[in-house]
């Protein structure tokens, strides 16, 4: 009775007084299952694309240190996509495991909720997405672009990898047609630049061809330029050694993007051509929708958790089998919503922030009314 009273005492509220005894015993029942799940799952999603090649590495000829360092640059993306599924595991598992050895009678017992119980596991799942978004932002997409230009190398399918060559953009809502041959990131310069210049109706003002151009802090300087322009009807030709115009000041981030998509860009250079298409008054939705689901999905790992222990323990036969099949099946919903609300944002039927966080916001919603109704 003692005891009891001690750990109500303790432990009524979630956030007041906690057991650090009883904290540190719930992480570790947990922990241990999360580590081998992910283990697990990576190895099968490994084993998978190896299987996938397989046939075509062996007409190729690859050995096995190329087929190891392809499975090492894959590693990334694999940790990427078994975390939510090892999350999802682990948390019903260890629950499942609880509540088919009685061991939360005591702590029901004690007036102890089942969300205050399973909080240290929700913090550890918060820490992760947090940790989660940085890794996939800075890790997971050089990894895994060198581990497709690695593998088409392997493989000579032919497709040559990204260069940052002939890139074509629009500046100042469609006023400038940029076209250039090849643009240096790192030093801010260019080669084999065409600059077409329109007016408010799209008709044509002026050319620019130039050998090189390079950037000054405020604008581009062009060198080597022949420039045709109008003056009333004639059109004109001049030839310079080098030219300035403030109005070409397009922003040498403009020019980084090139032909990757934004799930191949980190979330810095996402934002940045997103705002190039804004200022060139091209279509974005389907961008800013990839762009705000990338810090939904970092968020999985902390609502598959919350969601899977909301549904844990619900049936008292085959507890552990229909816990976990239950949460799975509670996952698969939320990523087939989430597919339907991503399609209605680019399609701009809805907004690209609403597509990507509505079906995150009304499963966290779900899950937290579960633990309220449910009885314990």
């Amino acid at each position: 009775m003692n005891a009891s009273a001690s750990a109500r005492k303790t432990l009524a509220s979630p956030l007041g007084r906690r057991s650090l005894t009883l904290d540190l015993y719930v992480l570790k029942s947990f922990l241990p299952v999360f580590l081998v799940s992910l283990f697990f799952f990576v190895l099968v999603l490994q084993l998978a694309d190896i299987l996938l090649n397989i046939v075509q590495y062996v007409q190729n000829g690859v050995g096995g240190t190329g087929i190891l360092r392809a499975a090492l640059l894959y590693m990334p993306k694999c940790l990427s996509w078994a975390l939510p599924i090892a999350m999802l595991f682990s948390v019903s598992f260890t629950l499942g495991g609880f509540f088919a050895h009685n061991e939360l009678i005591v702590v029901y017992g004690s007036g102890i909720q089942l969300y205050s119980f399973m909080l240290p596991v929700f913090a550890a799942a918060a820490l992760i997405s947090l940790g989660f978004m940085v890794f996939d932002d800075q890790v997971v997409i050089p990894s895994y672009s060198a581990k497709k230009q690695y593998t088409r190398a392997l493989l000579r399918s032919g497709d040559a990898p990204f260069s940052g060559n002939d890139i074509t953009i629009l500046g100042e809502g469609g006023r400038f047609i940029w076209n250039i041959r090849y643009f240096d990131a790192a030093g801010l310069s260019m080669a084999g630049l065409t600059l077409i210049e329109r007016d408010t109706e799209g008709l044509f003002v002026s050319r620019i061809n130039a050998q090189s151009a390079s950037w000054t802090g405020e604008r581009w300087r062009f060198t080597g330029v022949r420039r045709f322009f109008r003056s009333g009807d004639d059109l004109l030709e001049e030839s310079l050694a080098s030219y300035e115009d403030p109005l070409l000041a397009e922003p040498p981030d403009s020019f980084k993007g090139g032909s990757r998509t934004i799930e191949e860009m980190p979330l810095k250079d996402a934002a940045v051509y997103i705002a190039f298409l804004k200022r060139a008054g091209l279509p974005r939705a389907a961008q800013e929708t990839e762009y705000y689901r990338r810090f939904s999905y970092a968020l999985t790992p902390l609502l598959v958790s919350i969601l899977s222990a909301s549904l844990a323990g619900m049936f008292r036969k085959n507890i552990l089998l229909m816990s976990l099949l239950v949460s799975l099946i509670g996952a698969t919903v939320y990523y087939v919503s989430q597919m339907i609300s991503v399609l209605l944002a680019k399609s701009e039927s809805i907004s690209p922030l609403a597509g990507a966080s509505i079906p995150l916001f009304l499963f966290l919603l779900a899950a937290l009314a579960l633990f309220r109704l449910r009885r314990v």
